[in-house]
């Protein structure tokens, strides 16, 4: 069976993957090291941009078949934003990624057509996860690499005065709120955001919060209400 690829969910069943992607195992790294006195130390690390090259093909007889599969090409994979790119080999993982440039390479051998995809991408993800927090401190294992975002959904059943999030390390989220049976409670690290029944809720965030990320590996989380928390692998 012939692989191909999913970029926003959909595919193009004209094109089938080549032999030959090219791509480093990891993102690389952008160090800043500050040197004195003959001593060195790391300020700064910030991943870079992942460059990936897959070669593809497709079958076409006549020349207005060539055209017809690369406008579709080009109306599929051409975007004003990121999208979530995914290799059928690769199972479990997907690139935040967008094409780079074109197919400057494009063949044609016979009826076989040939080309190059280059995407850059900004993160390399996996599957997504939710776990259960309670009320005592319980240990979840966050898998992945590396460190990444989250998002919370917190369903009262009975009145609180407020609601606490908080790891082991000093990492804590502090809303201060009359909250009732019912209320609907999310939060979303990345933007730093907070909603009670769809409704902003950036008021009652205490300057005693400190946000916290998720590392991977083993964390240590609490909540003085029972909370759903969502979180997707991240990798290097």
């Amino acid at each position: 069976m012939r692989k191909s690829m999913t970029f926003n969910g959909m595919r193009n069943e004209d094109i089938y993957l080549l032999r030959g992607r090219s791509k480093s195992p990891f993102h690389p790294l952008n160090r800043e090291i500050v040197s004195r006195n003959g001593r060195h130390r790391l300020k700064n690390t910030e991943r870079g941009l992942l460059e990936i090259s897959q070669p593809i093909g497709f079958v076409a007889k006549e020349d207005v078949t060539q055209m017809q599969v690369i406008e579709s090409l080009t109306n599929w994979l051409i975007t004003k934003d990121w999208g979530l790119l995914e290799f059928d080999d690769e199972p479990g993982r997907t690139y935040t990624a967008l094409l780079q440039n074109g197919m400057e390479d494009f063949e044609k051998i016979s009826w076989l057509r040939e080309g190059t995809l280059s995407f850059i991408a900004k993160e390399t993800i996996g599957p997504s996860h939710t776990i259960s927090i309670g009320s005592f401190f319980q240990t979840f294992l966050i898998n992945g690499q590396t460190e990444t975002p989250w998002t919370s959904q917190t369903r009262f059943t009975v009145p609180q005065s407020q609601y606490v999030l908080e790891t082991d390390t000093l990492g804590k989220i502090i809303l201060n709120y009359d909250f009732i049976a019912g209320d609907i409670l999310t939060i979303d690290y990345d933007r730093r955001e907070v909603r009670l029944n769809g409704k902003d809720l950036a008021v009652a965030v205490s300057l005693e919060t400190v946000w916290f990320n998720l590392k991977a590996g083993y964390v240590k989380l609490k909540a003085s209400h029972a909370t759903e928390m969502t979180y997707t692998e991240r990798y290097y």
